[in-house]
């Protein structure tokens, strides 16, 4: 199941299912009585598996969002505007229906915007935090990322080039 118990509650879960062609056409109509959408992830503990993926990202996204918000504010900025701002980039809207799709997933790494700038980026707002007290811990995870990227030589490559950093400390 993806989403939330409020979800739950009007039946409107996002349905991940993991089996067979038939396990699913079989499940489908009581799966379908808990949600409104259901995502056929593959065959049998692939649904579970991308639920795992999905939970993770999304509890990531949440503390790197709170280090975000509370950098807004110890800097003074109205956390309203902020959001209004982030809602409408990369930022809110996630690199997975963003960038990613016309750059790194189609093998085009030409520089929308280079990961070394997104590295001197980082580094900024990672200074100004420990300047203003506010932790940027996720922050600081990526900015290892970035250092790592540039160093392999990508620091001129889109920044979506981080998916094949990534991959490649991950022996893929």
């Amino acid at each position: 199941m993806g989403r939330t118990s409020v979800n739950a509650i009007d039946g409107t879960l996002l349905i991940l299912a993991g089996g067979t062609d038939e396990q699913i056409a079989r499940a489908r109509p009581i799966l379908m009585c808990m949600g409104n959408e259901l995502v056929e992830a593959g065959g049998p503990g692939m649904g579970i598996r991308v639920k795992l993926i999905n939970n993770y990202m999304s509890i990531a996204l949440n503390a790197l969002s709170s280090e975000a918000a509370v950098l807004c504010e110890s800097l003074g900025l109205n956390l309203d505007v902020a959001i209004k701002v982030m809602s409408g980039t990369a930022a809110g809207k996630g690199h997975f229906t963003t960038t990613w799709p016309g750059k790194v997933l189609k093998g085009d790494l030409s520089p929308a915007f280079m990961v070394d700038l997104a590295l001197k980026d980082l580094r900024i707002a990672v200074d100004v935090a420990r300047k203003t007290g506010a932790p940027l811990n996720m922050g600081i995870a990526a900015e290892s990322y970035y250092a790592a990227a540039s160093q392999d030589g990508k620091g001129r490559q889109d920044w979506s080039a981080l998916l094949n950093q990534v991959r490649q400390q991950a022996g893929l």
